[in-house]
């Protein structure tokens, strides 16, 4: 028997039997409760709101579902989960965490802070390399942050003490719901919300530690450089011209040096623009409230200075939540202020790697001299001291503010339906200023009013974005279980973008535009402006059979002004299915399996994250160039109405298995990626006036798989210890890309190992095989694809000589928990895949008479050839000849590095109480704190890599 409440909530039942009874209340979203009743007396009821197990519910930024009932790949991550990794930002939690993201790791830029990481899940959907002008990744997933799209700088910049959770949305049935949008995965982030109760504050804070990693350098000191230069011939007369003074000058210059080296000067310059910096983050928040009103403000502080001096970066943010409930409606409002300062090193750390270590970096007196060496003689060059525009006035600093607010109201008409209507908005600007000195050496060429600069360029962005949803939950007979959602969504983003540069200052200390001298010649300020709209449909129809037969079908219809006039809309779909075997009587009997749920999905998800005006002809004008109506308008690229959206047919297989009272649980999938058709840009001939044009050609598939395992080896009242181990593997092909891309191979012969054929990868190595070292002569080998052996390289003999893709990569760790103790060890390991070896490249072979003048690596002296009849890996010491790109310089890289190791402790003690202090909690970490590799190959060329070891403390009074 049952009944349900009028609209003011009262309700009557008629009894059964006289005498007490028990009834049951429950309501979607709130806790039942159990009540003894007696015939004809009234009673309140008063219920709570069910707050699940975050494990229990996977989060998409537009609905919640019970996991028992879900069918997509999806993992969810809770504050706890990503603080035991680390407490420098959201990103680098996540890439320990799940093995299906991927950072990729930038050789060049380390770990500079200014600079934003490579973001995939599970592979790339676009052609690598392809970007707009406005640095729009089409790799990068979709960021949702509190149900609103936002970027990734603002998860970057998000204090992890304001995160509740996170939840990752992989294969085509949980990304579905944002239909176009969501072919490179989703990452969901929840901020933390206001709890009801008196009033509390809290207090996290993270300190740290961070130095430079130089470990993967292996520079020359000042004997060995000298000693190369003597073997390389620096010091022998130029070929052609064998005058006596020619040869005395240059001896003399090898002597100078060589008085320096017996003095004991060996500079070490790498050290000289770095430092060991501490960093910090804090987090406050007061919250409280009743069941009616909740509220909660925030005020944090993040302070990610990196390791080189002079590159700061540091946040303030304060955030406003509030929650007000009345019977069915439900308000909810959060509101953000950031405010971003940072500023960029003047120098790249590589002008300090090159310089050479013979040279001394300040004059007897102690002042830094611009020049190192000055040219002599009829070879060389000025030789510039880096240190010395290191320390005169040159600045880059950005200031960023952004204001978002997140707005969301909730109408709970019946038992079962609820109706939603959110609005985000979002207005950010940034202002960009860099003076370069006119002591500068850039301007030693330059007439004395042309000598230094001034630039300043100033974003301003607005955006919106919305949705109206129908929210649908019923069990009927206790078996079928049905949810549905549907709703419109929409949204809007503005940019103007503009700026100047002046030139002409007399001094340092008035960095003042208006001290300037004016414009360069032919330069005037620049101005742009963008938008792009997009609305969308879209349904999602859950069906539960029992909790053991799954069913989520999914469509959305997307239009955006993006893509072609012809190709606006775009239709998306996507369907899931699933098998919870474990709810199964001939399973359940078994006794030892706690969970086993096979599933599987495909659809069609789009990427729209490419330029605004990537489709329409646009043009520029030309004030110089006048007609008859006023200023001419110069065509800048080309239109394509037929510009068809970019979508991927997403296939997914998986299975989750839980087994022996939870001590045993391993998660697979194996996903295929066919995306059809690729967005590429084609060059344009000189003629057409535009360099390129957007068109649709061929298509990428990408498949892979990722696993995860977890075994608790050790459970007692008080003590726990498990080991977890993940893995991902991932292979991509182009497929009907004909020879359209051939321009491209033919611009990256001999320089680059990436080539676009069909059926070949865009992670392939292409390179002509060599056979070594011609002992005898010094000369490389290289084999023809006839098989022939022959001194001359021809690009048509290349091959594939591996790939970039590693084998398998992944975390193997441990997790120790003893009481209040906790403790979590978690290691990364790339086994297989190849790379290019640039130092080799570049710092062994392909030194130019003008690159010997500054330093090299270490084998360069040991390892090239020097005589007939010796063996060696590298061609003569003396050949300064240009190297093309061959097969000895692409080497396998298997790597083995400490990227988290975290102990904490959580603390209720009584005497905590007795000074106001409801509970503590501290951890210390270390990230990234040692890497092996199976060669040596330079890292963080223009910004080095950085380890970090750091503290924080959480306090809730």
């Amino acid at each position: 028997m049952g009944t349900s409440t009028d609209m003011n909530g009262e309700f009557r039942f008629q009894a059964a039997k006289e005498g007490k009874a028990v009834l049951v209340f429950s309501f979607i979203g709130m806790k039942p409760v159990e009540k003894e009743m007696t015939p004809g007396k009234k009673v309140l009821v008063r219920m709570e709101e069910e707050v699940k197990g975050i494990e229990e519910v996977v989060v998409n930024g537009i609905y919640s579902r019970d996991k028992n009932s879900y069918t997509g790949s999806a993992t969810t991550y809770s504050a706890k989960e990503l603080k035991m990794i680390g407490a420098q930002n959201l990103i680098q939690s996540l890439k320990t965490l799940d093995p299906s993201m991927l950072v990729v790791e930038s050789k060049q830029w380390g770990s500079d802070p200014n600079r934003m990481p490579k973001i995939e899940i599970r592979g790339k959907t676009s052609v690598v390399g392809l970007k707009t002008e406005f640095e729009n990744d089409p790799n990068q997933p979709l960021f949702i942050l509190d149900g609103v799209e936002s970027t990734l700088e603002t998860i970057i910049n998000l204090n992890m003490d304001r995160v509740a959770n996170v939840t990752i949305l992989k294969d085509a049935a949980s990304t579905a719901i944002y239909g176009s949008k969501a072919a490179n995965g989703v990452i969901v982030v929840e901020t933390k919300s206001p709890e009801s109760g008196q009033l509390r504050l809290s207090y996290s804070g993270n300190y740290g530690v961070s130095f430079a990693d130089l470990s993967d350098y292996n520079l020359m000191n000042a004997s060995e450089k000298l000693e190369f230069e003597l073997l390389a011939g620096r010091y022998s007369p130029i070929e052609g011209y064998e005058g006596f003074v020619d040869k005395l000058q240059k001896m003399q210059d090898y002597y100078i040096r060589l008085k320096e080296v017996l003095r004991g000067v060996d500079t070490y310059w790498l050290g000289e623009p770095l430092r060991t910096v501490f960093n910090h983050s804090h987090n406050l928040y007061i919250d409280g409230g009743d069941k009616a009103m909740r509220y909660g403000l925030g005020i944090s502080y993040n302070n990610r200075d990196g390791v080189m001096k002079k590159s700061d970066r540091d946040g303030l943010g304060v955030n406003i939540d509030l929650i007000y409930r009345k019977k069915g409606l439900l308000f909810s409002n959060k509101a953000s202020l950031d405010v971003t300062n940072s500023k960029r090193e003047p120098v790249a750390f590589s002008e300090f790697s090159r310089a050479n270590p013979y040279y001394r970096k300040k004059q007897e007196n102690g002042t830094i001299p611009m020049y190192l060496e000055r040219r002599t003689g009829l070879y060389g060059e000025d030789m510039l001291n880096p240190l010395y525009v290191w320390n005169i006035e040159n600045t880059n600093e950005t200031k960023d503010l952004a204001l978002r607010d997140n707005f969301t109201m909730e109408w709970t008409t019946l038992d079962a339906l609820r109706l939603r209507a959110r609005l985000g908005i979002s207005k950010s600007i940034s202002k960009t200023e860099a003076f370069k000195s006119p002591n500068h050496t850039d301007f030693l060429e330059t007439e004395k009013l042309k000598k230094g600069s001034f630039s300043s360029s100033q974003n301003e962005s607005f955006s919106y974005n919305g949705d109206l949803n129908v929210i649908f939950g019923k069990i009927f007979n206790n078996i079928h279980q049905v949810n549905f959602v549907g709703g419109w969504s929409f949204s809007e983003s503005r940019s103007e973008t503009s700026g100047y540069s002046v030139v002409g200052f007399n001094d340092d200390f008035h960095k003042n535009p208006a001290y300037s001298t004016g414009f360069r010649e032919n330069q005037k300020p620049t101005y742009s402006k963008d938008r792009k709209r997009s609305t969308s449909f879209f349904m999602n129809l859950n069906y539960s059979y029992n909790n053991r037969y799954l069913m989520d079908f999914n469509l959305r219809a997307d239009g955006t002004s993006v893509f072609g006039s012809n190709k606006l809309f775009s239709t998306t779909w996507a369907i899931g299915l699933a098998w919870n075997i474990h709810n199964e009587g001939f399973i359940q009997k078994l006794g030892w399996v706690n969970n086993l749920k096979i599933r599987g999905s495909i659809g069609n998800p789009g990427n729209e994250n490419f330029d605004a005006y990537i489709s329409q002809k646009t043009y520029v004008y030309n004030v110089e160039l006048q007609n008859m109506f006023g200023a001419s308008a110069l065509i800048e690229k080309y239109g394509n109405k037929d510009l068809e959206w970019q979508r991927t047919v997403d296939k997914n297989i998986g299975v989750d298995l839980s087994i022996i009272d939870n001590r045993i649980r391993v998660s697979f999938d194996y996903y295929f990626k066919d995306t059809d058709p690729l967005l590429v840009s084609i060059s344009m001939p000189p003629s057409a006036a535009a360099t390129s044009l957007y068109t649709n050609l061929g298509r990428q598939i990408s498949r892979g798989w990722t696993a995860t395992l977890n075994y608790v080896f050790l459970r007692k009242q008080d003590l726990s210890c498990s080991v977890n181990m993940n893995a991902r593997a991932n292979h991509s092909e182009y497929r009907d890309i004909g020879d359209k891309l051939d321009y491209l191979n033919e611009v990256g012969s001999s320089t680059v190992l990436n080539r676009y054929y069909e059926g070949g990868s865009p992670d392939d190595l292409w390179a002509v095989p060599s056979l070594g070292i011609d002992p005898a002569t010094g000369r490389e080998v290289f084999l023809k694809k006839d098989g022939t052996q022959t001194f001359l390289y021809s690009a048509s003999d290349e091959v594939i000589v591996g790939s970039s893709v590693p084998d398998v990569e992944g975390i193997v760790g441990m997790s120790f928990y003893y009481k209040k103790l906790s403790a979590s060890f978690n290691f990364r390991y790339r086994l297989g895949g190849e790379t290019k070896a640039s130092a080799l490249y570049e710092k062994v072979e392909n030194i130019s008479q003008d690159n010997i003048a500054r330093n090299q690596d270490k084998r360069a002296l040991h390892d090239r050839w020097k005589k007939p009849g010796e063996k060696s890996k590298f061609k003569a010491i003396d050949d300064y000849s240009s190297t093309p790109l061959s097969s000895r310089f692409v080497v396998t890289e298997n790597t083995f590095s400490g990227e988290s190791i975290s102990i904490g402790y959580d603390m209720d003690a009584l005497w905590l109480q007795g000074a106001g202090i409801e509970g503590m909690n501290f951890r210390v970490y270390m990230n990234d704190i040692f890497r092996i590799s199976s060669f040596k190959e330079e890292r963080g060329l223009d910004y080095p890599f950085a380890r970090s070891v750091s503290f924080s403390l959480g306090v809730r009074f």
